[in-house]
């Protein structure tokens, strides 16, 4: 039975359905005692500039797909496997920047939408292994597909946040040399008058 057929006729289940139900909630309730997951303060009101919702999409693929890629030679890794892989796999000025619940929260990601499962649960170091669904992924590079559309969507947003603030500029600098071309010809009709006069 699907969990779509299970949330739609609860009644239909058996009971070893039921098991495997309780089973899977209860090691995603563990894996968030052992994960902190945090939004750092995202709320449905807190607003965001295009520049940090560029960043965190591109960050968050950039980490699903260099997780994903830490299983190609092994189906088992443990976590700090993992970590030793994605510090390797991905550029140091972007690994840096990375806040460790973003990671956690790719991690976490990972295993929600089965591309992981939780294979030994350590406080500090647990054991992942890839399903199936997640080869499938890793096979057709789609979370590095999506990593680099999200990093040239990125640039392209800053190149044009550049373009529209020249372009501000240049409108201005337009503005004032039309001042001081007024002004120009102010000066210069006064000093016509003045000669015409003398």
């Amino acid at each position: 039975m699907t969990l779509k057929e299970l949330a739609e006729h609860p009644e239909r289940a058996s009971e070893k359905d039921l098991k495997i139900l309780e089973e899977s909630i209860r090691l995603m309730d563990q894996l968030k005692k052992q994960i902190d997951y945090t939004t750092y303060g995202v709320t449905e009101n807190s607003g965001r500039t295009k520049d940090e919702i560029a960043k965190e999409y591109y960050m968050e693929t950039m980490l699903l797909a260099a997780i994903l890629e830490a299983f190609v030679s092994k189906q088992e890794l443990e976590y700090k496997d993992i970590n030793k892989f994605v510090f390797n796999y991905t550029d140091n000025a972007f690994i840096w920047d990375v806040p460790i619940p973003t990671y956690h929260k790719c991690l976490l990601k990972l295993c929600s939408i089965h591309l992981l499962k939780v294979e030994k649960e350590d406080t500090y170091n647990p054991t992942f292994s890839i399903t199936d669904k997640g080869y499938t992924a890793l096979q057709q590079q789609t979370y590095t597909s999506l990593a680099q559309t999200a990093l040239f969507n990125l640039k392209t947003q800053r190149l044009n946040d550049q373009a529209l603030e020249l372009s501000k500029q240049s409108v201005q600098q337009n503005r004032l040399m039309l001042i001081v071309a007024f002004f120009s010809a102010i000066v210069a009709i006064i000093s016509v008058i003045t000669a015409v006069i003398k």
